[in-house]
């Protein structure tokens, strides 16, 4: 049945109220905002085991809050590329959660400050606080691997490279946001198109940026180690949390009285499918890629990266179990049934679950870096959650600033229609 886009692009629809989520999106900032200030000020008045730490939390939460966006950004470019017109309806919000790019970055670039703050007050040493440790000369004395590196691993091409990753990042999520809320002022159909050749331009350049990003964000953490699979477990990491947050997003705007006929059942079968592609399958093939292609090979420099994550009595073993339980097993079972794809609830409950086990998988990746340690720190909680907490306080302000849907899109009415039939 022909639906017509003008009888549910009502502002009571397509709009949240000008107060909507107005407390709740100040509180989380505030309260991520204030965990980030716990965990500098725990770095700044502890000791160098309590400066590391903070430094690979706050860390860790910074990857993950930009790993959002990424996530986000990639799927908004295949939607263009392919012009998915079922994706219409939907694609808002991979827009929102795309365009707070800059939050992770500025995150980063602040780790990357409190990381010379805190080597500047140390007194130095092998195992002062560096998060990346190979710009610690102490440590790189004599070290015969970085001076086979040390040409790419100098602080300023790092942070030349930096600028570059979040020129691109930026650039793109940028040109994206553009083109589709002009198209909402004007409704020019060219908007379509050039979204279209920069998604094109972009799923290159982007899937560039993406492998040097993860080897300098995560790799290069422990520079001794190498792992092929690394940058395409980042990108695995980015997909599946990006798309998770906004079904998420989607399940709550629909409960909340909007988004009829827009987000239907239909339109949530297919993402669901995608999470479950990305989120659950995609990870577990890569992780076992990854741990299988190290342990085939037996080389030292690859293998140092599993030996610490099974050292006895350390809480990283125990992670290292129950990684493939609840990233995988558990949700494949329960998410492999279609009527909980197609149910709210248990598509709501997926989602979350995936976020948060996603966290612990990208923190167990992270924080046994550091030398000496087995466990948690209480800095760990606060240093990680404070960025994620901003994060989703800042989306549900950007989520309430402007129309959920895009207004003038000419293939709305095939997002409208969309049936589902497998």
């Amino acid at each position: 049945m022909h639906v017509s886009p003008e009888k549910v692009l009502s502002k009571e629809n397509i709009y949240l109220g000008d107060r909507s989520g107005g407390m709740l999106w100040a509180a989380l900032s505030f309260v991520g905002l204030a965990l980030i200030g716990v965990a500098v000020i725990g770095a700044l008045a502890g000791d160098v085991m309590a400066k590391s730490v903070a430094l690979y939390a706050l860390h860790t939460g910074a990857l993950i809050a930009m790993g959002f966006s990424i996530g986000a950004m990639v799927f908004v470019m295949l939607f263009r590329a392919v012009e998915a017109g079922w994706s219409i309806s939907v694609r808002r919000q991979f827009e929102n959660v795309m365009s707070l790019w800059w939050v992770g970055a500025l995150l980063i670039v602040g780790v990357v400050i409190l990381q010379m703050v805190l080597t500047r007050t140390s007194e130095g040493g092998h195992d002062a606080p560096y998060l990346w440790k190979w710009m610690n000369p102490a440590y790189t004395e004599g070290d015969t691997i970085y001076q086979a590196k040390a040409a790419y691993l100098s602080p300023l091409f790092f942070y030349i490279r930096l600028v570059v990753y979040f020129a691109i990042w930026g650039g793109l999520a940028t040109g994206l946001w553009y083109y589709s809320t002009q198209q909402d002022l004007d409704g020019d159909k060219r908007h379509s198109l050039h979204a279209r050749n920069l998604a094109y331009v972009g799923m290159v350049v982007g899937a560039f940026s993406l492998l040097f990003a993860s080897t300098d964000l995560v790799m290069s953490l422990d520079y001794h180690w190498f792992s092929t699979m690394l940058p395409v477990w980042f990108f695995a990491g980015c997909l599946g949390s990006g798309i998770a947050l906004v079904v998420l997003t989607l399940i709550v705007l629909r409960s909340m009285g909007r988004l009829h006929v827009l987000f239907t059942s239909e339109h949530q079968h297919d993402l669901s499918k995608l999470v479950f592609g990305f989120a659950v399958c995609f990870w577990a093939y890569i992780a076992f890629s990854q741990y299988m292609l190290i342990w085939y090979a037996n080389i030292p420099e690859e293998t140092a990266f599993f030996d610490i994550r099974k050292q006895p009595g350390t809480l990283w073993v125990i992670i290292s179990w129950v990684l493939p339980i609840a990233h995988f097993i558990l949700p494949f079972i329960f998410f492999l049934p279609r009527p909980i794809r197609r149910s709210s609830a248990g598509t709501a409950f997926v989602c979350v679950w995936l976020i948060l086990v996603h966290i612990i998988d990208w923190w167990w990746m992270i924080r046994p870096n550091i030398h000496g340690s087995t466990g948690m720190h209480w800095i760990d909680v606060v240093g990680v959650a404070g960025p994620v907490l901003l994060f989703v306080g800042l989306l549900i302000r950007k989520v309430a600033s402007g129309p959920l849907v895009p207004l003038r899109d000419p293939r709305m009415y095939e997002a409208l229609e969309h049936k589902n039939y497998v």
